[in-house]
């Protein structure tokens, strides 16, 4: 049995770059300025290490971070809705999920650095967020290297398998994802359909690269489902 660990933004979805204008929304509220997301890197990223690059940037001391990452997670969770028409699909993922969900030796969750709320609020936009029973978060933890070992934990949980290694697989549009695959020797897909050129993929030597994820018979030869 396998344990299918996708990313949400630039993987399942594409990029959503209303992101930005939330989370600018979120820290100008609180801070009572405008705070720019200009320069700082959202793919690959988790929420709490985008808020920190962000008022670092302008600014701030780590005491005022380590005080105003909690409640600005908190307002980003209340404001940013996602709704439908701010979210669309990555081509092939319907039926690329359609084919998995009818898999028996196939268990689908979530590795994002999105926190768990926005997360299911994205898929829900899709009709998505029901194949998706658990995964592992950015309000886990900020390292998303640390992020693999708590989804296997909670896949114990709810389906009662151990999964390690090979039966591990991390699919996601960066290079972050290849690194956090990498972390613990699990199998890494790396899908060029976020901000990350395929070349640039390339050069991080994932265990499978491919373009997008339109091809059912090259996702399940490379990942053996």
């Amino acid at each position: 049995m396998k344990l299918l660990l996708f990313d949400i933004d630039g993987t399942l979805l594409k990029p959503i770059h209303s992101g930005r204008k939330h989370i600018e929304y979120v820290l100008k509220e609180l801070c009572g300025r405008s705070i720019s997301t200009e320069g700082v890197a959202f793919s690959g990223r988790t929420d709490p290490q985008i808020f920190d690059d962000t008022l670092r940037k302008a600014g701030f001391g780590p005491k005022e971070i380590s005080d105003l990452i909690p409640v600005a997670l908190k307002h980003y969770t209340d404001h940013a809705t996602y709704v439908p028409e701010e979210v669309d699909l990555s081509d092939g993922v319907i039926e690329l999920l359609a084919y998995l969900k009818q898999q028996q030796h196939v268990q689908l969750a979530l590795l994002t650095g999105n926190v768990r709320v926005t997360a299911y609020r994205k898929l829900a936009a899709v009709q998505l967020d029901h194949l998706f029973p658990f995964g592992a978060f950015g309000c886990d933890h900020a390292d998303r290297n640390k992020l693999p070992a708590i989804a296997a934990r909670r896949a114990v949980e709810y389906c009662g398998a151990k999964f390690i290694g090979k039966n591990i697989v991390i699919i996601g549009d960066s290079i972050h994802d290849i690194a956090c695959g990498r972390e613990i020797g699990v199998l890494s897909v790396a899908v060029a359909t976020g901000f990350t050129s395929y070349q640039d993929l390339k050069s991080e030597n994932p265990g499978v690269l491919l373009h997008d994820l339109t091809n059912i018979d090259d996702f399940r030869a490379s990942v053996g489902v």
